[in-house]
């Protein structure tokens, strides 16, 4: 595990030159703020030359400015997350990129060491045994649903998603039994999506709710609660990033969970269904 670079820089500030302690310590003083510059900009506040700040990144062990950024920004967020938000004025492109993946890889290993793994084994056999599957996701919510859609439709399992909640609802209120409502939000209080379960519960069907906060409404309504980690830890988003790849993830791991215990028969299913979509679509 990486040194947090504050402690690095630190522990090399008695290590370097005049001019480099110089930008040591106003990045210590400074930290939230730094993300935000550029090389020059840096320089102009610490007083230095540009090359000096490269001069800086190598002497207390980085690659360059863009990974001081990168460390500054992973080690600073979970203390001051709502200082920031997922994009800055005029950064560069590999720096966005190093970003986004930075935070992709946290939410997905939060979530991958956090998931109830019994309730991920007791929905599999619900999913076994349920005669249809009814989901619902709004906004970004509604591209996981989707996605749940296409992976369990193409293994034979019947799936109703429908962006309309208000045809939804008639839906649910007419279904027969043995039915179940996944229900996705990642804040857990979005109001269509509280409502609809209610109706599920209602009428008697299993419900799962995916989720980032374990206190939410929809956790404390739904019969399993499947908790992600890694949402949107800044107080202005241009998208939902890392909570749509906390929740596709999710949904991945119930599907491989179902296909893991009927294996065989689904391998068959889906060799049975290429090659006969493949014959349909064949170029002439």
């Amino acid at each position: 595990m990486e040194e947090n670079i504050i402690l690095q820089i630190k522990s090399k500030l008695k290590e370097l030159s005049k001019a480099e302690k110089k930008i040591g310590e106003y990045i210590l003083q400074n930290s939230v703020e730094t993300v935000n510059y550029n090389t020059s900009e840096l320089a102009q506040k610490a007083g230095v030359s540009p090359a000096t700040i490269v001069r800086f990144c190598r002497s207390i062990g980085l690659s360059g400015f863009s990974q001081l950024k990168i460390r500054l920004y992973a080690d600073s967020s979970g203390v001051d997350g709502d200082l920031y938000t997922d994009i800055t004025p005029n950064e560069d492109v590999a720096l966005i990129a190093e970003k986004l993946a930075l935070r992709f890889n946290q939410s997905i290993s939060q979530t991958a060491n956090h998931l109830d793994t019994a309730s991920i084994e007791e929905i599999s056999k619900l999913i076994d045994s349920c005669t249809i599957i009814y989901v619902y996701g709004l906004g970004a919510s509604h591209v996981v649903a989707e996605d749940f859609t296409q992976k369990f439709s193409r293994i034979g399992k019947p799936v109703v998603n429908m962006l309309d909640h208000h045809l939804l609802s008639s839906s649910l209120i007419n279904a027969g039994e043995n039915c179940l409502f996944v229900a996705i939000s990642n804040s857990g209080e979005t109001n269509e999506v509280i409502k609809l379960t209610q109706i599920a519960k209602q009428k008697g069907f299993h419900t799962i709710g995916i989720s980032q906060k374990e206190n939410s409404t929809l956790a404390k309504l739904v019969d399993y609660p499947v908790i992600h980690h890694g949402g949107e830890a800044v107080m202005l988003r241009s998208a939902a990033t890392t909570s749509l790849v906390s929740q596709l993830f999710t949904v991945d791991v119930l599907y491989f969970a179902y296909v893991n215990k009927n294996s065989k028969k689904i391998l068959n299913m889906l060799k049975d269904s290429k090659i006969n979509i493949q014959t349909l679509f064949r170029k002439e």
